[in-house]
């Protein structure tokens, strides 16, 4: 699968979020997890993580939390990138 084509729907899954259609942002996130390749660690992890937002933003805490803690063992160092709301979340969550 062409990394390029993985970006594009993720920017295309940001513009959802942002307009907050975030059943649809989600539904990208699924098909992009669902394309990648294994070896994408850190694309895999990304997409985890920005899914892992959206279903913490729709109170799906357990989903959120199972994204996150997928997202951790592929990056242990996206930690760095969390903030807000979502950041004190995952602290109580994971820690």
């Amino acid at each position: 699968m062409d990394s390029n084509y993985i970006v594009q729907m993720l920017e295309q899954a940001g513009a959802f979020e942002q307009s907050n259609q975030l059943d649809l942002a989600q539904n990208i996130y699924n098909v992009a997890l669902q394309l990648l390749p294994d070896s994408e660690t850190k694309l895999l992890a990304q997409i985890l993580r920005l899914r892992g937002s959206i279903a913490y933003r729709l109170n799906n805490k357990a989903g959120a939390m199972d994204d996150i803690r997928k997202a951790m063992e592929l990056d242990p160092e996206m930690a760095a990138n969390f903030s807000g709301d979502f950041s004190k979340f995952y602290n109580e969550g994971c820690h």
